[in-house]
Formats: C-alpha cells, sequence, structure tokens
C-alpha cells in the first residue's frame, strides 16, 4: 500500500496553499536532514513537501520519493537488488516497526515500512 509520496518544491508557500485549498491538507512541519519540511496527511497518505536544493545531485537528492508499506520488507529489498536499485538505508526498527529505503534502478529513493 502506498502511504507516502515526496515532492521537491520549489514554491513552499504556493505548493502548501494548494493542497490545503484543494484537498484540505493540514501541514506540519517536520526537520528531515537540513530541512524544514511540510508533511500534511490525505486519508492513510502523507504528502511530504521538501525543499529542493539549488543544484541536484541526482544520486544524493533524488526528485521524488515514494513510501510503501509491505508484508516483507526483506523481499521487497531483494527484488529491489535483482533488478539493479541498491539498499540506501538498511532495516532498522523506527517507532515500532521496521524502516528501510531502497533506490530503484533509476535511483529513485523509495521507503519500505512493515505493516503495523
Amino acid at each position: 500500500m502506498l502511504t507516502t509520496v515526496a515532492f521537491r518544491v520549489h514554491k513552499m508557500p504556493e505548493m502548501e496553499a494548494f493542497y490545503a485549498e484543494a484537498f484540505g491538507l493540514q501541514f506540519r512541519t517536520v526537520e528531515t536532514g537540513p530541512f524544514r519540511s511540510r508533511f500534511g496527511e490525505l486519508g492513510r497518505l502523507t504528502l511530504k513537501l521538501v525543499p529542493i536544493r539549488s543544484e541536484v545531485d541526482f544520486e544524493g537528492f533524488p526528485v521524488h520519493q515514494l513510501g510503501f508499506e509491505v508484508d516483507d520488507v526483506d523481499a521487497v529489498i531483494a527484488a529491489a537488488t535483482r533488478h539493479g536499485g541498491r539498499v540506501q538505508d538498511a532495516p532498522q526498527r523506527t517507532e515500532g516497526r521496521l524502516y528501510a529505503a531502497i533506490r530503484d534502478p533509476d535511483g529513485n529513493t523509495i521507503e519500505l515500512y512493515g505493516r503495523r
């Protein structure tokens, strides 16, 4: 099940205003590494608005990011590596659930969350 989508944005106030007005999202500030991101909930989906850097480093900084809740985190990691992807963040327990991040064959980050 898709649970998160992260957009790297240039116009944070405008993006937040649009998604709030059009879809009723209420955003909160979340520190994501060196950034102050804005997260909004839409049902079971979290929309993450993350500031984009002025310089793009695709390998270190993908443009968009998906997050999936899955039955078997290790199986998804194995599929990614079989098809040219790689592990970005090894599986770890975070807030009582298993979390990992992989890169797909094109280098996009995909966050994986074990089912609750």
